[in-house]
């Protein structure tokens, strides 16, 4: 019987040598500012994953009848909602972050209808379909495993977004003003996603106790690294064959 506690602690740091977390759209997007149809596409698709996670940590609760699982999950989500103040829920602050720097490298006002219009990559697509499958998989170590993979990225993920979106402050009139719309950046790597790793490792310890269920939980795991791996790789695909202006 292995040591559930110092498994899962090794398999959520297992993130930062994956492809999930190391690949090329992360290292073309903190190596300089992108032209607008290059961060359209980011955009896009980035929204469409973006919009589901609050939905997907409430299928996660649903998935688990353990009452202290539950109690981390639902942190997690209220986390997610702005602590009850819409103005302030993480997808909100994600379209302001959005619009704002599509419209500073479009040179006019860029609304969140014209974004939404956009094609979405089929990578995409069957990231949110397979992300669906895991959160509804009638084994609840297979979604806890997603929701630490999940969760484990989510910081690290963060912290490279915001490095790539400092190549932007010179599109905005001062310094503050960049940093003001930067809030979305702000609430996950100052304290969120800290938080919601932590609540990941605590769900996932209280649903484990053999070697069998602990390898349920790194199937999910494994799979949610596996499709978000994909994601990135489209997108960044998308972006090579985008040709520069001459």
């Amino acid at each position: 019987m292995r040591n559930v506690k110092e498994f899962i602690s090794n398999l959520a740091e297992s993130v930062f040598s994956h492809e999930a977390l190391n690949n090329n759209f992360y290292t073309a997007w903190m190596a300089g500012p992108l032209d607008l149809p290059r961060v359209e596409i980011f955009a896009r698709n980035y929204l469409v994953r973006t919009n589901n996670t609050s939905t997907m940590v409430a299928l996660s609760f649903l998935s688990t009848a353990d009452v202290l699982a539950r109690v981390e999950i639902v942190k997690n989500l209220h986390s997610e909602f702005g602590y009850g103040n819409p103005a302030k829920a993480h997808i909100v602050l994600l379209e302001g972050f959005l619009t704002q720097l599509l419209s500073r490298l479009a040179g006019r006002s860029y609304q969140l209808s014209e974004l939404e219009r956009l094609p979405i990559l089929p990578t995409t697509s069957q990231f949110v379909v397979e992300q669906r499958q895991l959160y509804t998989h009638s084994n609840e170590r297979m979604v806890l495993g997603t929701l630490l993979a999940q969760e484990w990225l989510a910081y690290s993920m963060l912290t490279r977004l915001y490095e790539g979106a400092r190549n932007y402050r010179h599109l905005f009139r001062t310094l503050d003003e960049f940093h003001e719309n930067c809030e979305y950046f702000y609430v996950h790597i100052g304290e969120a996603e800290k938080d919601h790793k932590e609540q990941a490792i605590v769900s996932a310890n209280r649903v484990c106790r053999t070697d069998e269920e602990l390898a349920e939980l790194k199937s999910g795991f494994d799979k949610f690294l596996g499709i978000t791996a994909a994601f990135w790789r489209g997108i960044h695909e998308e972006m090579s064959k985008v040709r520069t202006a001459a």
